[in-house]
């Protein structure tokens, strides 16, 4: 036994009372706790609980170290939602990708972990996460084909696992930034959020980074979510401990980082543990409105995506879904072309899938199914002379909207 204040306590209870008072933040009294317990071990005395210990104590040092950086963003509102259905409540414009079910086509036949599945703005990319062989959350991504099948679903890498599980993918429209909820080596505790960056160079995944504070805790982050047309984000945490609820809190996200300074604010752990929302917003501003404009534009961003004609990304992840989104009049009159020209390319394609279905219902030895396969064989060069007319199409409409 170890005494504390002339009370007997049992080595357990050592790391269990650290344990508690890391989740309330004490960060003092859990390295106090955690300390003694650890000379206990020390003393040659059975310590099954040894690995546990040095968990918690590399929790305990990310989170101590990241009170120096607590990034100072404003909250326009906190929403305290059922677990099940946290997912509904992220209205995403069109142009931020869609949050799908878990049992969207490509996964019904998949060990699907992720409480959605990410699609991107075109519909042609997917992420989730699921378990791999040795029953670790992996997060996995598969790009549609011009055929409108789906490749063969790939992990992304391993890195963002970093010894423990990856979950809720949510991808830039850069293509190139991914957030996701981990509770890797790298978590203060439970599962925290991490944004990784793709290398240009080699498609890999660089080294993960934890958000930090505000965002992370040592309860556990579900997911972040960002709308880059609005500015708008939301990420889903545990850490109220509602009863089969989770908290869902909408900010505005800055372009630039902004930290607080630890020296002049009076309690920064209460501003790294959201006490209070009303601390992080501007007085003068009205949030009720801001958060209208939100149902609103979501709403909108929808219906704009159902009444779109067509789906058009540019470089730097900008999409443009209406001719008069063009800037250049040579890019507007290119591009009606290409829409003309995509339309013939649609109709061929239709026209090979019916042939297709034809040929194979009829019976090879006759000479119908010589002229079908030959009327096939026609038809894909005159497919691939289109695919090759609309690449050309694509990049001259490109360069004359930047040129603009």
């Amino acid at each position: 036994m170890v005494f504390i204040s002339g009370i007997p306590v049992a080595k357990g209870d050592l790391l269990r009372e650290g344990r508690e008072a890391f989740m309330t933040y004490d960060f003092e009294l859990a390295s106090e706790k955690y300390e003694k317990y650890a000379k206990t071990m020390r003393k040659g005395q059975n310590a099954p609980d040894e690995e546990l210990l040095e968990t918690y104590m590399r929790q305990l040092e990310i989170a101590e170290n990241s009170l120096d950086n607590v990034q100072k963003i404003e909250i326009i509102d906190r929403i305290d939602v059922p677990v099940s259905d946290f997912v509904k409540h992220i209205k995403l414009p069109a142009s931020g990708g869609k949050l799908l079910s878990p049992d969207a086509s490509i996964l019904r036949k998949r060990h699907n972990q992720s409480d959605f599945a990410y699609s991107s703005e075109s519909g042609d990319v997917m992420m989730w996460s699921e378990n791999d062989d040795d029953h670790m959350e992996v997060i996995m991504q598969s790009e549609q084909l011009m055929d409108g099948s789906w490749e063969l679903p790939v992990n992304v890498g391993t890195i963002l696992n970093e010894g423990g599980n990856a979950r809720n993918p949510f991808l830039l429209t850069d293509g190139v930034t991914l957030y996701f909820s981990g509770d890797g080596e790298g978590s203060m505790g439970g599962y925290d959020l991490f944004v990784a960056t793709k290398d240009p160079a080699t498609g890999e995944f660089r080294q993960p980074i934890g958000l930090g504070y505000p965002f992370n805790s040592p309860y556990n982050e579900y997911m972040i979510a960002i709308d880059e047309e609005y500015g708008i984000g939301w990420w889903v945490t545990d850490r109220n401990r509602l009863e089969d609820q989770v908290t869902i809190y909408v900010f505005k996200t800055n372009e630039v980082r902004k930290n607080y300074n630890p020296d002049e604010e009076d309690d920064i752990i209460s501003l790294a543990r959201i006490d209070d929302i009303s601390v992080t917003q501007d007085p003068g501003t009205d949030y009720s409105a801001i958060i209208r404009d939100i149902n609103k534009r979501s709403s909108q961003g929808k219906k704009d995506s159902d009444e779109s004609s067509f789906i058009f990304p540019m470089q730097g992840g900008k999409v443009m879904r209406r001719i008069s989104d063009f800037k250049s009049n040579s890019a507007r009159s290119n591009m009606q072309q290409y829409l003309q020209a995509l339309d013939e390319h649609k109709a061929l394609e239709n026209k090979l899938t019916d042939l297709r279905k034809r040929y194979h219902q009829t019976d090879k030895k006759k000479g119908s199914a010589t002229a079908l396969k030959n009327q096939i064989l026609e038809l894909e060069k005159q497919r691939d002379w289109q695919n090759e007319r609309l690449l050309k199409m694509r990049n001259t409409i490109i360069t004359a909207e930047t040129k603009d």
